[in-house]
């Protein structure tokens, strides 16, 4: 009878190197799949578009339409809650129905903005992210709509081309039911970089707008060109440069203050921000008037404050007869 032995088996070892190779494979994957959310538009429409307004909005037919770039203020967000009460309180005494605004953020520290609006105002609203991602860097900004009347069929699109792996720009839209027929409102946020990109962006919007929808159509927003850009000129053929109609010889500079806190005498330098019309031929609606707004700081126990480095536009439309 012959005694096997066995002598037990060596674990086999990963040398130290294989390990920190391993990690850092580990490390990088992880950094790769972060970096792709950073910054991602939005997938879906947030918000509530009808029976949040306590309003139903004007009986003479008059809708009052206003936009905004309201200014995130990322990262520091500086006076955000002083600026957000301010632009309530305003919207409020300008008897805005609906409010169109850009750079609206949602984060950790910026609280969330979209909610606060709509709340404070007591409307219906549609939210679309359009940079950041609060999910991996706590932070987000995008377009809201604001809504005295219901919302109905809301959409968004990302214009083309990026103008960079973290920077989208999109457009956020919606149907409006008024008591004299029904409109839809856009608004969006064209890139400030290069204005080869804004023009391909204005021209990606533009084709968009057209194959949308067959209704009226209010186009707003901060589209960073001049009133002087090739792009901008298209759009003014295309469209009806609402604020230009009515101030044919008003520089109408909206943009942009570098100091939030100084005196009302300090001046905007540009124009980039517009509302358009289009297709009103179609329907019975007739533009009445356009004015600039947000144009002046109010005075708070701190001192002057702005209520973002832009001028709004609120224009004016009747809409049936």
């Amino acid at each position: 009878m012959n005694n096997l032995s066995s002598s037990p088996r060596r674990k086999r070892s990963i040398p130290p190197a294989n390990y920190r190779l391993l990690l850092l494979l580990v490390v990088s994957a992880a950094l790769i799949v972060w970096l792709s959310q950073v910054s991602l538009p939005g997938q879906r429409l947030e918000g509530c578009p009808d029976g949040c307004a306590q309003e139903s909005g004007q009986d003479d037919g008059l809708i009052r339409i206003l936009s905004l770039n309201m200014l995130h203020g990322f990262p520091g967000f500086e006076d955000l809650d002083v600026r957000v009460s301010s632009i309530i309180n305003r919207i409020k005494q300008l008897d805005a129905d609906i409010v169109l605004l850009q750079e609206v953020p949602r984060g950790l520290r910026s609280g969330n903005v979209p909610v606060q609006l709509a709340e404070g105002l007591s409307m219906n609203y549609l939210y679309y992210r359009a940079n950041g991602n609060r999910s991996a860097i706590l932070f987000e900004e995008g377009e809201l709509i604001l809504s005295r009347l219901p919302l109905r069929n809301g959409g968004f699109y990302e214009l083309r081309p990026a103008a960079g792996a973290f920077e989208h720009r999109t457009v956020l839209h919606a149907e409006v039911d008024s008591p004299g027929g029904s409109l839809k409102v856009f608004v969006t946020h064209l890139t400030s970089g290069d204005p080869v990109i804004n023009r391909q962006q204005t021209e990606s919007l533009l084709d968009y707008v057209k194959t949308s929808s067959n209704l009226p159509k209010i186009i707003a927003g901060d589209f960073n060109a001049s009133e002087s850009s090739p792009q901008i000129m298209t759009l003014a053929q295309e469209w009806v440069d609402a604020y230009r109609l009515f101030n044919p010889d008003d520089q109408g500079f909206t943009c942009c203050l570098d100091d939030l806190k100084s005196e009302p005498a300090e001046p905007f330098e540009k124009r980039i921000d517009y509302i358009f019309l289009a297709g009103s031929e179609q329907a019975e609606l007739t533009l009445l008037d356009a004015q600039r707004v947000f144009d002046q700081p109010e005075r708070t126990s701190n001192g002057w404050q702005w209520a973002s480095d832009h001028a709004g536009v609120m224009v004016t439309i009747q809409s049936g007869r």
